[in-house]
């Protein structure tokens, strides 16, 4: 007997309202000003109902997900960007 699986893409499908909600609420918070580091430990606190006390759906979790991980990218291709192209101080600094 095989073990059935779930496609990757019906958890992180980004047309399901769910995982909207998720990356819009941390794309919130991203822009008020939380670290990414907090948004990672409220991520591990929403995945462990017994400690959060609600349960978050698959989606909404992998939506908060893919904006912290799409955050992170950002932030390593821009400080990638700067340490190795002196020019963009220059213009940055204009």
């Amino acid at each position: 007997m095989s073990i059935l699986t779930i496609a990757l893409n019906t958890l992180d499908d980004p047309r399901d309202p769910d995982h909207a909600h998720g990356r819009a609420t941390a794309y919130d918070a991203i822009h008020d000003g939380t670290p990414l580091n907090t948004l990672e430990d409220r991520l591990a606190w929403m995945e462990d109902p017994t400690v959060s006390g609600t349960t978050y759906t698959a989606a909404y979790l992998a939506g908060y997900r893919a904006q912290i991980t799409d955050w992170r990218a950002y932030e390593y291709a821009m400080r990638t960007a700067i340490t190795h192209n002196t020019d963009y101080w220059n213009e940055a600094t204009r």
